[in-house]
Order: structure tokens, then sequence, then C-alpha cells
């Protein structure tokens, strides 16, 4: 028997384990999806965890010296909170966790400490989306944290507005350790903004690189590629753009439609190019352009790349940047970086792209945005509006 825990799993998981144990039946645990003799099935979604202190990591049962980061120091990946507020469509966060919930901030910035002083762990990788949607919460944390007079490197993501916002009390997040954020700006183009719904602007984004700077925090910039009306002219633009910004690093993605996400309806009509579904990662070209080959688009990809990162500023910083610490980051980041970018063209060309591929909807089927509970609640809210003002 194989069953696959759906959602989040703390609680389901317990539960699964304890209805194996007593042979009861599988049908009344929700939140999984398991196959019988009559094939596939799944039960009703489970409800979505409220106290995120409820239930404990087990970090005792990790040989922490395993794992390293950040140039061979001792890291775990960590969570604040879970989900966002925001309305990305093509972003499963909201869909996935239903609703933002934060750790209590206090007893998140103990645990930091005992990893610490118990197990030596030096570099902390927040894996939330957007771990400062709260501005009380997150200086609660962050002050929490300093009293606790620890020498750590934290990494994570963020909202670009959300380092503007707290412009304020961006010296208790240098001062707690935070090294590198990760913003996810996807696009310089206002319009493919509005598409995506990002909700932010390319002042606010030009604004968090410097206030960042100024504090002495590393920004690491997304950009996506790969939309179907992308020109030379589109890319040409956003690269200027994107000098303008003057990021510390740049993480470059193609766009991926996935089907529990919004995104994935506005794309169901576009041509796949690339049939094997491990490719589906943000790093592989996956759809087609109307307007560019996917070997110039690849152009455009590493011309950006290394652009940004070949360009006098960030060379002198990797070389000569003030901070030790943040230099010999940013000199790990880039042997990694040479390491990763011959890797990826090597696997552009072995790959096998087709010509006249399915569109989205006839290679993944019809989306699976109502799944999503949180969206299915917007979209009851949405009816029930439009019923009484009918």
């Amino acid at each position: 028997m194989t069953a696959i825990v759906r959602g989040e799993g703390e609680e389901t998981a317990l539960r699964l384990m304890s209805t194996l144990r007593d042979g009861e039946r599988l049908e009344d645990v929700r939140g999984i999806a398991y196959r019988d003799a009559h094939g596939p099935r799944a039960t009703r979604p489970a409800s979505v965890i409220r106290d995120l202190d409820a239930y404990r990591i087990g970090w005792e049962l990790i040989d922490h010296g395993r794992y390293s980061y950040w140039g061979g120091l001792r890291a775990v990946v960590v969570q604040f909170s879970r989900g966002c507020p925001h309305l990305c469509n093509y972003c499963g966060q909201r869909g996935f966790w239903t609703s933002w919930r934060h750790r209590d901030p206090v007893l998140f910035a103990k645990e930091l400490a005992r990893l610490h002083r118990e197990h030596g762990v030096k570099v902390f990788n927040f894996a939330d989306e957007n771990p400062t949607v709260s501005k009380k919460v997150w200086r609660v944390f962050l002050e929490a944290l300093i009293a606790e007079n620890l020498d750590l490197i934290l990494v994570g993501s963020t909202r670009a507005d959300d380092i503007v916002r707290d412009a304020d009390m961006l010296h208790l997040y240098k001062k707690a350790g935070w090294a590198r954020f990760l913003l996810g700006l996807e696009n310089t183009d206002e319009k493919t903004l509005e598409l995506i719904r990002k909700g932010a602007s390319t002042a606010t984004d030009r604004e968090s690189i410097r206030l960042m700077r100024e504090h002495g925090i590393l920004s690491m910039a997304t950009w996506v590629v790969g939309f179907e009306e992308d020109t030379d002219r589109d890319h040409w633009r956003g690269l200027r753009r994107l000098l303008s910004y003057d990021p510390d690093q740049i993480q470059m993605l193609y766009v991926t439609p996935h089907r529990w996400t919004p995104y994935f309806g506005l794309a169901a009509g576009r041509q796949v190019i690339q049939t094997d579904r491990r490719r589906w990662d943000y790093k592989h070209q996956v759809l087609a352009t109307r307007h560019m080959p996917p070997w110039r688009v690849l152009l455009w990809f590493k011309f950006t790349e290394m652009v940004l990162q070949c360009r006098p500023k960030a060379v002198c910083r990797v070389l000569f940047h003030r901070d030790r610490g943040l230099r010999h980051a940013m000199r790990w980041y880039t042997r990694m970086g040479r390491r990763v970018w011959p890797h990826e063209i090597f696997n552009f060309l072995r790959d096998r792209r087709l010509k006249d591929g399915p569109t989205v909807a006839q290679f993944w089927g019809p989306s699976q945005e109502d799944e999503e509970e949180s969206m299915s609640a917007a979209r009851r809210q949405r009816r029930t509006r439009a019923q009484e003002a009918a």
C-alpha cells in the first residue's frame, strides 16, 4: 500500500501512521491520496494547521556535519512562516498554504540559538516565501534574535516592497545576521508585472536594492524570461533596467506554468517544446515563444547573466568588498556560477525539443486550480458578491 500526504503533512502523517497501525480505513484519513484495487483515490483536504509551534523538527536526528552552505559552513533550512497574502498568479504558495501564518517569533529565535550552540549551525536558509509580511511580528523576531547575541548568517527571500517598508529598521536586519535576500523582481516590464499580478513597481524594486546595499545586505534579483510575446527589444530593455537596479547577484529563470496556479489558465494555449516533466523546474525552456526560437532565448538568458555578473561594479565587489564575510559569500557564489553556466548550455544542446508540440492544456490536462482551498474560497466569495449585487 502506497499513500501520499497532500498539503501540510505534520498532522496528516500522524493520522496516517495511526490508521495503518490500527488497520483502519484509509478513506477516513483526510489529506491523502492512495491507490487500491479500484485505482487512485484522494480523500477530503485536511484542515490547515493554525499553530505552527504545535509540531517540532527533530533536529537531533540529523547529522549536521553533512550539510553545508555559503562555502562549507554548517547550515540548515528553517521556516518561520507559511503562505503569502499576495496574489501573484504564477505562484502556488497561496493556494498550497492557504493563508499566511507564522511561528512564535521569540520561540523561533530561541530555536535558532539552540541550533547554533548545540549543533554548530552557522547559516540559516529561510524557506519562507515572504517571512516579513507583518512588520510588528518580524521586528519582535529580529530583536529576540539580537538578544541571543549570536554570530549567524541568515539568507532567504522576501518582497522588495517589504524592504522599502522596513527602511527604518533595516539596521536590525543586519544586526540579527541577515546577509542576503532574494527579491522576486520577476521582470522589469510594467505590462508583464501586471499580467502576472506581481503587485510591485520598478521604482520599489530599485529602491529596495539601494536600501539593502546601504545596510550591508546582498541582493539577489530573480528575472524571468520566456513570456509568449518576448522580443529581442524586450530582452535588451530588461537588461538595461536590471543594470540600473544594480543587484549584487542575479538568478535567471524561465516562465513555467504549473497546473495548480492561476497562470496555468493564461498559458493553456501556448505550445510545449519540452515534454520531459523533470525539466519543468524553472531552469529549462519548456514553452515556445512567438517571436524567438529557443536558441535565441538561451543566448539572451546567458548574455544577461554574463553582463550582470561580469560588469566592473560586480567584479569589484567580488574582489574588494569591504565586508570580509560578504566578499567570501560572493566569491563562493561566483565559483558555483562558473560550474553551472557550462552545464546549462550543455543540457540545452543535449535536450530534445519539439517543433510541433501540444499546447499546455493538451499536455497537462485541466487546471488544478479548483483543488486549492484558498483559491476556491476566493471564487466562492466573488460569486456571492456577484449574486448579492444582482
